[in-house]
């Protein structure tokens, strides 16, 4: 296994402990979605590059576009807090 695979199960697992605990614990928790945003951008630019060297450039493409989609979600939503 290669260090991004490895990178993207970490940030997946992370992405889902977060999501479980916003979940569980309702209420006021934006510093919880900040993270999770966060955690699936990552998660989508370490699977893009693990694409990206097994020549897969399609999926590559797909996953880095994303990624940078929940990035700007996530620096927007940082920039934007009120409160």
């Amino acid at each position: 296994m290669n260090i991004f695979l490895i990178l993207k199960f970490a940030c997946a697992a992370a992405v889902v402990i977060t999501s479980i605990f916003s979940l569980a614990y309702t209420g006021n928790n934006r510093l919880v979605s900040l993270f999770t945003q966060l955690f699936l951008s990552l998660m989508f630019l370490f699977s893009g590059i693990s694409e990206f060297k097994t020549n897969r450039k399609t999926y590559a493409i797909v996953s880095f576009s994303v990624s940078l989609f929940a990035a700007i979600v996530f620096i927007s939503t940082l920039l934007l807090r009120k409160g």
